[in-house]
């Protein structure tokens, strides 16, 4: 009872801090929701309650100017799905924002479908700080739906970070990468993500997992506890003045890993 009880406070009270609530969105969304055509549709994108509005529009500008086709669905158009129906994509995305809010707008069915569609068919997932956070939980028992989140992941609930227990709401951490290089990156809330071995993609400042991969079944699963892909529009609105923390090219490159089914260089 006591563990349930540390998951329940720890889902909610901390997945993403709830940035749509507090960051005024300065990103000029100019792109459809979708760029699907009757052949062709790549990605799903989460859209829904508890999405964060300025990563999704960022994330829809680099897949755009990537030509790459997408969908933004409402919790409405997604809890209509059938599992069969996410084998025309090739992965979902679930951006920043309260993760709580993002899985009670999806249906006990929904979850289970996304859960079975990335480990039995293959559907790629990534997840930033909000989308993190849903990525991870306990197996399940037979028949029964995971604690919190969607579970895409078995797994014990991912830590919090060092930033969370100072009692930061977002901070730029000088994350370090396997080749040795470093950058500021946005954090906001996200977790320690998951310290498989040859599965860390980044660390955060402190060593902790910040960014992993993960098969899972026959899925890959990406996620981040940071955000590369914040606009200057994004990082202005938090006072911000850093060039180097508005990464379009490193959030591509964990796009176009899901996307592709491409493993990112890890620690080993």
């Amino acid at each position: 009872m006591k563990k349930w009880f540390y998951i329940f406070c720890l889902f909610t009270f901390t997945a993403c801090v709830r940035p749509i609530e507090t960051i005024p969105v300065e990103v000029e969304d100019v792109l459809p929701d979708s760029t699907a055509t009757p052949s062709s549709t790549t990605v799903l994108i989460y859209g829904g309650p508890g999405s964060w509005k300025a990563e999704i529009a960022a994330l829809k500008n680099i897949l755009f100017h990537q030509s790459l086709s997408y969908e933004v669905l409402k919790p409405n158009e997604i809890n209509q799905m059938m599992e069969s129906d996410y084998a025309k994509y090739k992965a979902i995305i679930f951006a920043g924002g309260d993760a709580p809010t993002v899985r009670q707008a999806l249906s006990l069915q929904t979850r289970h479908y996304i859960r079975r569609a990335v480990q039995t068919q293959g559907l790629n997932y990534l997840g930033f700080c909000a989308g993190a956070w849903l990525a991870v939980a306990p197996e399940p028992a037979p028949g029964q739906d995971v604690v919190y989140g969607l579970g895409v992941i078995d797994g014990p609930v991912q830590e919090l970070t060092q930033l969370s227990k100072m009692g930061l709401k977002y901070a730029l951490d000088r994350s370090i990468f396997p080749d040795g290089s470093q950058r500021n990156l946005l954090w906001y809330g996200g977790p320690i993500t998951p310290n498989h071995a040859g599965s860390i993609v980044a660390k955060y400042s402190d060593g902790t997992a910040a960014i992993s991969q993960i098969r899972s079944g026959k899925g890959l699963v990406v996620i981040s506890g940071l955000h590369p892909a914040a606009t200057k529009g994004i990082l202005k609105s938090l006072d911000i003045n850093d060039k180097e923390a508005s990464a379009p090219d490193f959030a591509w490159s964990l796009l176009e890993a899901v996307i592709h089914d491409k493993l990112l260089p890890t620690f080993p």
